[in-house]
């Protein structure tokens, strides 16, 4: 089993890290979004980023999706 679900973070938000499973992927990302000022940061399901320097960002990325082409 590869691992297909990656946290890549930037800035000093925090530690890229590969998971196994969504679930696993999701908890090390909620566990960054508890963590923060939510008034200081645009979060969505699958982002987190900082609303003065967009540098500072989280995403969740599921490995094995394909893009949209029509995106």
């Amino acid at each position: 089993m590869e691992k297909q679900w990656l946290v890549e973070c930037w800035g000093y938000l925090g530690d890229t890290d590969l998971f196994y499973t969504e679930k696993e992927a999701r908890t090390f990302f909620n566990s960054i979004r508890k963590r923060l000022d939510s008034s200081k940061y645009i979060i969505t399901k699958t982002s987190i980023i900082n609303k003065e320097n967009s540098e500072n960002a989280v995403y969740l990325t599921n490995l094995r999706e394909k893009p949209n082409k029509n995106e």
